[in-house]
């Protein structure tokens, strides 16, 4: 069984995602694999969704 400490550090390594919400859980609470892998999966999409709202504010600033 993994920790949200397992989690945040594979995030880290995996994505170079390194989130605040480390210091408001216990990072020592453990997580079910299914949890631990929905969690690890919603982070494998934020790259890709912070690339989609860069340009879409590209698109903006270049509209003004």
């Amino acid at each position: 069984m993994k920790t949200k400490r397992d989690l945040f550090d594979e995030v880290y390594r995996r994505y170079g995602i390194q989130t605040s919400a480390r210091f408001h859980v216990n990072l020592d609470e453990k997580m079910s694999d299914e949890d631990y892998q929905k969690s690890l999966n919603m982070y494998s999409k934020m790259p890709k969704l912070f690339e989609k709202l860069d340009k879409e504010d590209g698109k903006d600033e270049q509209r003004n």
